[in-house]
């Protein structure tokens, strides 16, 4: 019971410094990229502004399954429930980029240092724009540099797997890109869709990140991508009691 009360005013705190402690890494992202603009020190960054996060509402993460991260450049696909998947997932998963909605890049500063960083506008309901990003893309992630995507396009409101769009395989596809399938637990609980109080009443949750081994997409085409979508979705399937059909 006491540290159920202590929860309260920790999730309270904890809202009021995320936006300063944002603000703060997104200008030092911004500097950086301006700068010196050295990956190392950028993925520090996000690192500490992720890791930092979640310490504020007492999240802790476990990642299982590194060892099926490709050494080159790779799609992470993941079940998106949360902000926490993705505090979770860029705390302690190595070097990689999101596909972000691009509403989130007019928040002064920090959509500066989203752009800054490398992450992809998304624009959801235009369709076009959405495969010109990916397009754009496709040199960094032949480079070598990774990528995550929510195959779902939004955040679900319970922890289970929606229906996957056609965008993240096509844009593997044309990139030849391994696409690493990512499950992501407890994230949903921390702070769901429409909440804006992590983890209250909760002084401590842990999210689970199980990396699954990568699928090939050279084995496809833009033809065949409808087997490529069912393929990683019956590799992330057995991880949820219940799926959207």
């Amino acid at each position: 019971m006491f540290w159920k009360m202590l929860s309260y005013p920790r999730s309270l705190l904890g809202v009021i410094l995320l936006p300063i402690h944002t603000m703060f890494c997104s200008l030092a992202m911004v500097i950086v990229n301006l700068t010196i603009h050295n990956r190392k020190l950028e993925d520090h960054i996000v690192e500490f502004w992720t890791r930092n996060a979640c310490r504020m509402f007492g999240v802790k993460v476990v990642v299982k399954g590194k060892e099926n991260i490709p050494a080159g450049g790779c799609l992470f696909v993941f079940n998106h429930t949360s902000f926490f998947d993705i505090f979770a997932m860029n705390g302690w998963l190595p070097s990689f980029r999101f596909g972000a909605k691009i509403e989130l890049f007019k928040i002064p500063v920090f959509g500066a240092a989203m752009r800054r960083a490398g992450i992809l506008p998304i624009a959801r309901e235009r369709r076009e724009e959405v495969f010109k990003v990916y397009q754009a893309a496709e040199a960094r992630i032949k480079a070598g540099e990774r990528f995550a995507l929510a195959p779902e396009g939004t955040r679900q409101k319970e922890e289970k797997l929606g229906n996957f769009k056609s965008g993240p395989f096509i844009f593997a596809i044309n990139a030849k890109a391994p696409i690493v399938p990512v499950v992501v637990k407890g994230a949903a609980a921390i702070m769901p869709k429409h909440s804006f109080l992590p983890n209250w009443g909760v002084w401590t949750r842990t999210v689970t990140i199980e990396v699954l081994p990568s699928v090939n997409p050279l084995e496809f085409s833009i033809e065949s991508r409808p087997q490529l979508q069912e393929k990683v979705r019956k590799l992330m399937e057995p991880y949820f009691h219940n799926t959207m059909n």
